[in-house]
This record gives structure tokens, C-alpha cells and sequence, in this order.
């Protein structure tokens, strides 16, 4: 499942006090000291889900990081531990022809659209067509009344700019809706025929107010020498008010019916009142209005949450499976968090699949440590009678050179902390793979190899990781990477990769104590284009340096780590 997840924004979370945006790229790494927020970035991701599948603004566990991850709850999670702040989080994603799910009963399969409503609905398609990237915002306060946590603001954003905002009182009720009417996907290049498109909104006036759809800040600018353009939203809700339907009140309240919260309820449609329409084709405009705002409003985070689904987070600790494991019958996916469900994935996944991963594992071209994996089946058998008990079980064995088979107990702890890191990241069911310290306990040598297996994953598999990560040698594997890639010199078999795929973000904390993010640019001869702010390859090379040069380089002249 393509990753379509491209940026994050934290404000108020944790560290993050002031907003803080990273790009995500096919393959983003995060660098910086210890306790520098990069692990905060992933669970911001976990918040996210709990937030949209579960309605779990006050969460401990999650539900991708089981007893792994504890978040400690709102109290915790907001910045400074001040119950008066707002957490704000923003996921951006790059829809790359994908659109929103659409929520409509089966019934109205059975409308089509006739000569009098073929217009509208050709303005609704066209408009469908036109979202090319979104983001869902959240921002969540707590509320000391109800000693919870609520969604207080909840805004979608539509090919850069902002085009639906929902807002709830400090108790997170009394939601009020706004549309952006000069959304890039509403405005259509002006012509003589629709010229009275400023007549058309003032005709709204006795049914909608202006400011609950008005030219929201920020929509895109024409270039020059283009004809000016104009918003078609007021004449699809002159088509509405036509049809019959009723007004829909200050701050179009009448069109959240039911709301507890900013939080729009996924699955299900706005209730628009429908009272009123009469007639077929009225019908048709009601139906098919409200099914075109249920998708603008409510979609965003549908999509959200199933790419949040299928994301895995792979933690720092990763057990050993015992001798002998056996794949769970009831899947839990936050066995991802220490690493069991990857072994469980080569137990009961495609020979294709374990294949690859036993390559990577093995392959003196690829991380080359020296064993593959081996399955094969046991029958368990009554002693009394000699009859099969059951079906036959899978059991799973790492082979060396020699061909001699072993359990994962049996050697070095290195290799059992890596092998979640290559099933995860050879799992083409997975969107965006989260995974702190993928070099743990792994020799350098293997650490530079997992360079070229994040590389596979990401340019064949479609996947995007996001590493937390101390490892020096990754990243010069995918320096080296990107050289050759310009070069023209890759080795057989090695995937092409750009700056473009790469975005290497260093963190740390700032003189008022918030995180500062720092993108570190890559050109295309895998040299680093800004400086590297405290991080690994200058202390390197202070350590390897003769004092005296160490000591100008400690007093500000810092050399260029590339």
C-alpha cells in the first residue's frame, strides 16, 4: 500500500512548543542527541490513529505500540504538561491520483443524473478531480469539566490552502462549520456567461452568510496574462437552495446534526435536513450535495486513518523468539512494536516474500550476514496411535553457509534485532514503517547495507520510512547511493536514488528549551549542501583530528562534514 503521508507538523506536543513541519520523503531519517524529539515524531503518528479510529484523545497504549509505547495521556503529551495549551497536529498527504472514500448508501447508486441536474453534477465530478494533495489538522484541548481531552478544531486542507474548517467551543460542542470558497478546487477561469458570479453570492445572502464561506486567506494566485477567476460554491448552493433544502443556519450548523465534538464521525454522512425537498430531481441535488460535502469534509481523515492502518512501527527493543515460536491465531499488530510479527510474517507470509527477506539477509551484495532463512512444517503425532494430530506446522530456521540450521536463541543477538528491520521493510502491505534504532546491535558493516535495503523498499515496494536513528554508516551508504545514481556507475541490481528521495532532518533543542528541526540538503553527488549542526560526522572527526586543529574547529570554524 503507497505511502501517500508527505509532511508532519507538531505544535504544543511534547518538546514541540512552537510548529514544527517535516517533509516527509520516501526515505526521511531523524538525527539528533538523545531526548531531541525524534521519537516524538513517531508518536505523533500513533496519536493521530488513536485520535481517528478510535475517538482516543487520552490515550496510554496504542494500538500499534501495545506495551512498547506508553504515551502517558493529554497531560502528557502536551507541551510543558499545561493543561491550558493545545496540542496541534497537521498530516499532509499527496493524494498521486488516489481520492477520498466516498460514504454513500447503496440506494443512491440508483439516481442518475438527468439533462436538468447533468450541470451539477458535472461541477461536483470536476471539482472531485481537481484535489491534488491534502491535510487534516487537528487541534485538541482538554476540558477540565469533563477531565478529558477534545477536539476543538478540525480543518481540512486542499492543494495548499485551507477549505473546510470545522470549530467547537471550549468544550469541544457547539460546532461551527467553514467553507472556503476561493479553495483553488471552487475557482474556475471567469467567462462573459458567469461574469455575474459576485451576483450569484449576494443572491445567497438571506440563506448563507458570507462569512461562513468566505475567501479564505492564502488561495492561489493566477500568473499573469491569465482572465481572472471566480468561485463556482455559490452557485452549487444557489442549486441546493433550489432543491429545497433548508437553511442551514449561523455557522451552518444545521449541517452538523449530532456532532459531539470538532471531529466529524468517520463512516458516516453529514445530516443534512432534507425535510423539505420534494420532486426527483431535488432529491437527486439533496442527495447528491450532501454526499459531495461528506466526502470534502469527512474523506480526508477516512484516508488518513487507513494509511495510518497500514503503517508499522518496529520499536528499539526487539524480542528473541523463543525456540520452537508458533505464529499467533489471533493477529495483533502491535507485535510489530517488538518485532515478533515480523517473525510470525515469514511463518505464514509468501515463499516470494521470505525469499527476498532471506536474500537481504544473507547475500554477500546485501547485508551479508551469513544466513538465510529456512520453513518447513512439523506433524505432531498422538504417540498411542500414530495419527496426525492436526495439520501440519510451520516452523522457522536460520541456515548458515554450512547449511546447518539454528534457532534465533542459538546466535548472535544481532541478527534477531535486524530481521524485523528486513521484514518490515520488504512488507509491500505497509504505507509509512516507523523504526527507532534499525542499526541496534548491528555491525557497521551490516549498518551500511541497511541503506540499500530502505532504498529497495522505498523506490520498488512503494514504501516511506521514517528512521530514528545514530547511524553515520546508514546514511553514507545513501550518499554513496545517490553519487552513482548521477554517475551513471550503480552496481547490478542497485535501485536509483535522488536528494528528492532522501530528507535527512536533524533535531535539537533551542535556548527556550522547544525543538528546532533542521533539514539537512543533500545535492545530487551525495555532499551535503548546508552545514550539519552538532551532529555525528564533526564529532568524528574532532576525535580523529590533531588537537590544535580540533581546538579552532571547537572555537567556531567548523569544517564542512561532507
Amino acid at each position: 500500500m503507497p505511502s501517500l503521508i508527505k509532511s508532519i507538523a507538531l505544535k504544543n506536543f511534547k518538546g514541540f512548543s512552537e510548529e514544527v513541519r517535516i517533509d516527509l520523503r520516501p526515505i526521511t531519517l531523524l538525527f539528533g542527541a538523545n531526548s531531541a524529539g525524534k521519537s516524538t515524531i513517531l508518536q505523533a503518528l500513533q496519536y493521530v490513529r488513536e485520535i481517528l479510529e478510535r475517538n482516543n484523545l487520552n490515550p496510554d497504549r496504542t494500538l500499534q505500540g501495545g506495551e512498547a509505547v506508553d504515551l502517558g495521556g493529554f497531560l502528557n503529551l502536551v507541551c510543558g504538561r499545561d493543561p491550558a495549551k493545545r496540542i496541534e497536529i497537521e498530516i499532509g498527504m499527496d493524494l498521486r491520483g488516489e481520492s477520498f472514500p466516498e460514504i454513500t448508501p447503496e440506494s443512491f447508486d440508483e439516481w442518475v443524473a438527468s439533462n436538468e441536474t447533468h450541470d451539477f453534477y458535472s461541477e461536483l465530478y470536476e471539482i472531485r478531480g481537481a484535489v491534488l494533495d491534502a491535510s487534516v489538522r487537528l487541534e485538541i484541548a482538554w476540558q477540565p469539566l469533563r477531565n478529558t481531552a477534545v477536539v476543538t478544531k478540525y480543518e481540512v486542507g486542499i492543494n495548499g490552502s485551507w477549505c473546510v474548517r470545522l470549530e467547537g467551543s471550549p468544550t469541544g460542542r457547539d460546532v461551527t462549520m467553514q467553507i472556503n470558497r476561493e479553495n483553488s478546487i471552487f475557482l474556475r477561469e471567469q467567462t462573459e456567461e458567469d461574469e455575474e458570479a459576485d451576483a450569484a453570492l449576494a443572491l445567497l445572502d438571506d440563506w448563507v452568510a458570507e462569512s461562513d464561506i468566505p475567501a479564505g486567506e492564502g488561495s492561489p494566485l493566477l500568473p499573469d496574462g491569465q482572465r481572472p477567476r471566480v468561485s463556482v460554491l455559490p452557485s452549487i448552493l444557489a442549486a441546493v437552495r433550489d432543491a429545497g433544502m433548508e437553511r442551514p443556519g449561523a455557522g451552518l450548523r444545521s449541517w452538523l446534526h449530532g456532532f459531539g465534538s470538532a471531529l466529524p464521525r468517520l463512516e458516516r454522512m453529514l445530516n443534512i435536513p432534507v425535510s423539505g425537498v420534494q420532486g426527483a430531481q431535488n432529491i437527486y441535488v439533496a442527495r447528491e450535495f450532501t454526499a459531495f460535502l461528506t466526502w470534502l469534509t469527512v474523506g480526508p481523515a477516512m484516508l488518513l486513518r487507513d494509511q495510518l492502518q497500514a503503517a508499522r512501527y518496529v520499536g528499539p527493543l526487539r524480542r528473541v523468539p523463543p525456540r520452537g515460536f508458533e505464529a499467533s491465531l489471533t493477529k495483533n499488530e502491535s507485535a510489530w512494536a517488538d518485532g515478533m510479527a515480523a517473525w510470525e510474517a515469514l511463518l505464514v507470509r509468501s515463499n516470494e516474500m521470505l525469499e527476498r527477506c532471506s536474500d537481504w539477509l544473507r547475500d554477500a551484495d546485501k547485508l551479508n550476514t551469513g544466513y538465510g532463512f529456512l520453513r518447513t512444517e512439523v506433524q505432531e503425532i498422538d504417540t498411542d496411535t500414530g495419527a496426525p494430530l492436526g495439520r501440519p506446522k510451520p516452523r522457522l530456521s536460520l541456515v548458515d553457509a554450512a547449511g546447518l540450521k539454528h534457532q534465533a536463541l542459538d546466535i548472535g543477538v544481532g541478527i534477531s534485532q535486524v530481521v524485523p528491520v528486513v521484514v518490515a521493510a520488504q512488507d509491500d502491505r505497509a504505507s509509512i514503517v516507523s523504526i527507532e534504532q534499525p542499526e541496534l546491535h548491528v555491525h557497521p558493516a551490516v549498518q551500511v547495507g541497511l541503506g540499500d535495503l530502505f532504498i529497495d523498499g522505498a523506490i520498488e515496494r512503494g514504501l516511506s520510512f521514517l528512521l530514528e536513528t545514530h547511524s553515520e554508516h546508514l546514511i553514507l551508504r545513501l550518499l554513496r547511493r545517490i553519487k552513482e545514481t548521477t554517475e551513471g556507475s550503480l552496481p547490478e541490481g542497485a535501485s536509483a536514488v535522488t536528494p528528492d528521495d532522501v530528507n535527512i532532518v536533524y533535531l535539537e533543542k533551542g535556548q527556550d528549551g522547544g525543538v528546532i528541526a533542521h533539514s539537512i540538503g543533500v545535492d545530487a553527488n551525495g555532499k551535503f549542501n548546508d552545514r550539519w549542526p552538532r551532529g555525528f560526522f564533526p564529532e568524528r572527526m574532532r576525535e580523529a583530528l590533531p588537537p590544535e586543529v580540533r581546538r579552532r574547529m571547537e572555537a567556531g570554524s567548523a569544517g564542512d562534514a561532507s
